[in-house]
């Protein structure tokens, strides 16, 4: 006799903070959509309280022994319903209070066990489990303790009541301790399906800073370039302000594809492009960059970094000359990029954090030195080794 074959109640935790730092409802095992319909199938274990009424089959109750047996049956039910709301799980007096009634009605009808095995296994749905343990205890101590008192009652009830009450108890509480286990995994499976959508919304932000910072630094460097080329070399212009609409239509495509997840960052691509921002820009660029093929998760996160540190040259440093290499060795590839500009103390924004992100996700890292002759901003993505 096992009651309440699944707890639907929800585990009650403190919020806890997000990756971001801001503080998150905790997870809570899903709503099962049988809720209703499984706690009043509970209500089946009931079939057990006629049992106590069987022996009025073959003898004839005294009039006392009716008026006790159904006053106990209406207190139980009481106390059954009382539970049930809690959705199956008991208050200490509660348990103590059905045990008592058959213990009260062991002197009238042979089927006083009944209840007490109610009692055990009301007991192990009791929380903490340590409580459910020790109350299950007690309730045999007292049991076995009056064993020669019950016996002249029945032998077999008083057996019965013992035996039985501590297989249903000792099955209550293992099923117990399964139903707990298997809302703690829904709770965090919850948990890191909550992660998992905030780790994908810092990527989503990091990859928009980075595209969209490097793309609408080119599109202003090139839009005044051709302000101050209209006038003179309307040509010229015209053809300046081409290369802003194609930048734009590029945005809008790398967008897209960061946005789902699909972006796989060229660096063959972002060395032209890096070339071209900062020629835009009045920098002189010095390129030198060796064939990297066969590794595409580290020239996606490199080319990633490229971008952000050509952003911030053209944007903060006042530099007139850039150099860029990118040197592969027998375990990482490594990313350089050093300007002759405006160095000094160094504050990083979410440009940089989101490049150290990215770096250390696969195992790399980034160092910046930034001082009167410049900055210098090395990127080291290590290949993957061969099992």
């Amino acid at each position: 006799m096992s009651f309440w074959a699944r707890d639907t109640g929800r585990m009650s935790q403190e919020p806890t903070p997000s990756p971001t730092g801001a503080a998150r409802r905790p997870a809570q095992a899903p709503a099962s959509p049988l809720r209703g319909w499984e706690r009043r199938w509970h209500l089946v274990w009931l079939i057990y309280v006629p049992f106590y009424f069987i022996s009025w089959l073959y003898r004839k109750p005294g009039l006392v022994e009716v008026i006790a047996s159904f006053a106990g049956a209406a207190a139980f039910l009481t106390l059954f319903v009382m539970i049930w709301r809690r959705r199956g799980r008991p208050e200490l007096w509660q348990v103590v209070a059905i045990f008592s009634i058959g213990l009260a009605l062991s002197p009238f009808n042979v089927g006083w066990s009944v209840y007490t095995i109610y009692g055990m296994s009301f007991a192990a749905r009791m929380t903490p489990r340590r409580t459910a343990i020790r109350t299950m205890i007690a309730l045999e101590v007292v049991l076995l303790a009056l064993g020669p008192l019950m016996q002249a009652h029945g032998l077999s009830a008083w057996l019965s009541g013992l035996l039985f009450g501590a297989i249903v108890g000792f099955a209550g509480l293992m099923q117990s301790d399964m139903e707990r286990k298997n809302q703690e995994l829904a709770v965090a499976h919850e948990e890191v399906r909550a992660l998992a959508t905030t780790a994908e919304r810092e990527r989503i932000s990091r990859d928009l800073h980075d595209l969209l910072g490097h793309t609408l630094t080119l599109v202003a460097v090139k839009a005044e370039l051709a302000a101050r080329l209209v006038g003179r070399d309307p040509e010229a212009a015209e053809r300046e302000m081409q290369a802003v609409a194609a930048t734009a239509r590029e945005a809008l495509s790398e967008v897209r594809t960061a946005v789902v997840g699909m972006r796989g960052a060229s660096l063959a691509f972002e060395l032209d492009k890096a070339r071209q921002a900062l020629a835009a820009a009045g920098v002189k660029a010095e390129i030198a960059a060796l064939t990297t093929d066969g590794h595409p998760a580290q020239e996606a996160v490199l080319a990633m970094a490229l971008r952000e540190a050509v952003t911030n040259v053209i944007r903060h440093a006042g530099a007139t000359r850039c150099d860029i290499r990118l040197e592969p060795t027998a375990s990482s590839l490594v990313l350089t990029v050093a300007d002759d500009g405006a160095g000094g103390r160094l504050a990083e924004g979410s440009g940089l954090k989101g490049m150290r992100a990215r770096l250390a996700a696969i195992g790399g890292g980034l160092k910046i030195k930034s001082d009167k002759q410049g900055t210098r901003l090395v990127a080291t993505a290590p290949l993957e080794t061969a099992p």
